[in-house]
């Protein structure tokens, strides 16, 4: 897969058994605890979880009585294991297999939720589209509530922790890490004129090696506010944790995260 279409084929099983261990019941009650008070929720709200993953945010809503629920995700993969959590967990979540690019929604949603880093897959013109076909979906006045890793805080870490790689040019970052009981090896190269992110991950897994190639647009909080703008959404509050502390913009917090509210649009 290259830089273009990696999205398509990478959130499978082996992405997925990565990231599991890590999100644990305690994890996700925290984080929809912050996001049910920071997006303003409230129990008769149609509610899209866009890019849900395997519903763990969707699930946890469902079962604190938010009975509108959507889950969308473009992988077969996370949306199978979503829908049987959510039998299992005994809740009604309307999960759909979907691509952000191409929404099928309109004026449907009181709140979308984008949470996990899950947005920047694309090149800039369609990372923009995504927020037009965010707020098709929304209702007049209509909350947008993104989570995503703090652009500036990619800038700052490469500067700090970066080595020049011989081959690209680029600043890489080696590392090893513990993800879900696995020991991952991880390169970061990070193109600050694009300001894009290629992580390399690969790891052994019953002497079978795994791996996987990540790309990522990141953006400053400028330039969310100036998209987020252009797409037809004011601000309403901004975070730079799910701690709820205020944004930082001397470049310490590690989240960008923002309500915005529809303002224009059909």
């Amino acid at each position: 897969m290259n830089e273009r279409n990696w999205w398509q084929k990478m959130f499978d099983q082996k992405y997925l058994d990565t990231y599991l261990g890590n999100l644990t019941p305690e994890r996700t009650n925290e984080e929809t605890d912050f996001i049910v008070k920071a997006a303003q929720l409230t129990q008769s709200d149609e509610i899209l979880d866009l890019a849900c993953g395997h519903g763990r945010h969707s699930i946890e809503l469902a079962e604190r009585g938010f009975a509108h629920v959507t889950g969308l995700d473009y992988s077969k993969v996370f949306i199978d294991k979503a829908v049987e959590d959510a039998m299992q967990a005994g809740v009604n979540v309307r999960f759909l297999r979907g691509d952000m690019k191409e929404l099928p929604f309109d004026g449907e949603f009181d709140a979308v939720l984008l949470l996990f880093t899950a947005f920047g897959y694309f090149d800039d013109e369609t990372n923009k589209s995504v927020l037009e076909q965010i707020n098709k979906s929304l209702k007049p006045g209509g909350r947008f509530f993104i989570d995503v890793v703090s652009g500036e805080a990619v800038i700052k870490r490469f500067e700090r922790e970066g080595v020049a790689d011989p081959e690209t040019g680029l600043p890489k970052i080696p590392r090893q890490v513990e993800m879900s009981g696995h020991l991952t090896d991880e390169t970061e190269w990070f193109d600050k004129d694009k300001q894009v992110i290629h992580s390399h991950r690969e790891w052994q897994d019953g002497g079978e090696k795994k791996e996987y190639d990540y790309y990522l647009h990141v953006y400053t909080m400028s330039q969310y506010k100036q998209m987020l703008e252009e797409a037809g959404f004011t601000i309403d509050g901004t975070w730079g944790d799910t701690q709820g502390n205020p944004y930082d913009s001397n470049n310490t917090s590690h989240r960008t995260i923002i309500l915005a509210r529809k303002v224009r649009g059909k």
